[in-house]
């Protein structure tokens, strides 16, 4: 009954709308007439969930993020077992940064339905934006027990893996993802940086090639086949990627680094510290920029440039041991010996501990060296 009501109701308002007997004496009337049908289907939709869900759905996908969780609160107090409208307003907390909400109705959305891949997925790439990599990998392991084609499971849950440093499970996901849609481009470009960090830069690059190939607009993509270029020591071909990526979005800071790096690699010191400086504008808190740069100082003697940016990298990052390292070498250069050893045997115990055995070994000789001055 209520759906031959609800037709009747737009067949009469279109009717209203395009018949060609409407004039201006008549159009008080028709307007009354359509604020009293308004009225009506609020009457209609006020006790059904389906239509709050329906409207909070729209309300989200058009950015309205506070109306969607309104509608989404107004249709779970008409029907509080409704577990796709938990699922949908985790979503919408998620957007609005409420990540912990976000989780809690995931949860109740599962406990309603157990079934429910999608919500696993949700509730899994949640967890992992909260740096909760297990709790992601078991979500997303769940989600594939339900769902064995789920493709962007496998490609989020190569992420995680790749994020655990499991390398290969994630090239293993990477894959399956691709067999399941070979017109991924995130799967190739992201199966190209899992093969980057395993040494394999050849097929990295035809995997970036390929995303670039589906999507010729990925500024990432190109910045990463830039780094894999000056990887395997085309510096030309990388400082191309680089401004390509430059060209489609200018506030790509890694492209900037990538360039920056190849132009210092070519010997253009200047106008390489210039792209990290730009870089670091962008993301402030990129440790590697501030090395890399403070690399670049330390190598034109500017010496306490290079231990203010390897300051900064080590407040971001107090484990890198290569900023330790720089740090020493620009304190020796300013005659400052005891910070200079004190700063490279914290490098030393930090490469050890990461399993840098050579790099270890190296700055070890280099305090022997210091010391027997």
């Amino acid at each position: 009954m209520k759906i031959l009501k609800l037709t009747t109701l737009f067949f009469l308002l279109g009717a209203i709308i395009y018949s060609p007997l409407v004039d201006a004496k008549n159009l008080p009337d028709i307007l009354e007439l359509g604020r009293e049908s308004r009225s009506l289907l609020v009457q209609v939709n006020t006790q059904d969930a389906e239509a709050y869900y329906n409207r909070g759905g729209t309300r989200l996908g058009s950015g309205d993020v506070k109306g969607a969780i309104e509608d989404f609160n107004q249709a779970l107090r008409i029907n509080p077992n409704y577990a796709d409208v938990y699922s949908k307003r985790g979503n919408a907390r998620l957007l609005s940064g409420d990540m912990k909400g976000a989780i809690e109705d995931y949860n109740q959305a599962l406990r309603i339905n157990p079934n429910d891949a999608e919500a696993y997925y949700n509730r899994g790439g949640t967890r992992l934006a909260s740096r909760d990599v297990k709790g992601a990998i078991e979500d997303f392991n769940q989600a594939l027990r339900i769902n064995p084609n789920y493709g962007e499971v496998y490609s989020i849950r190569g992420a995680a893996r790749f994020a655990s440093g499991n390398v290969k499970g994630a090239i293993e996901d990477f894959n399956q993802a691709l067999r399941i849609n070979p017109n991924d481009a995130n799967a190739y470009h992201n199966r190209g940086t899992a093969r980057f960090d395993s040494g394999d830069v050849k097929g990295a690059t035809e995997d970036f090639n390929q995303a670039l190939r589906i999507n010729p607009n990925d500024a990432k993509a190109y910045s990463s086949r830039g780094t894999a270029r000056l990887g395997s020591g085309d510096v030309k071909e990388a400082i191309e990627d680089s401004n390509q990526a430059l060209r489609i979005n200018p506030n790509d800071a890694k492209a900037y680094s990538i360039r920056g790096a190849a132009r210092l690699v070519s010997g253009d010191v200047k106008e390489g510290i210039e792209d990290f400086n730009q870089a670091l504008r962008i993301n402030p808190n990129d440790a590697e920029a501030y090395y890399i740069r403070g690399s670049a100082r330390l190598g034109s003697k500017d010496v306490k440039g290079a231990i203010e940016d390897s300051n900064q990298a080590l407040r971001i990052n107090p484990n890198f041991a290569e900023a330790y390292y720089i740090r020493g070498a620009a304190r020796l250069g300013s005659k400052d010996v005891k910070g200079a050893i004190a700063d490279l045997q914290k490098a030393s115990e930090l490469f050890q501990q990461q399993g840098k055995i050579a790099k270890s070994q190296y700055t070890l000789n280099l305090i022997n060296k210091i010391d027997n001055r």
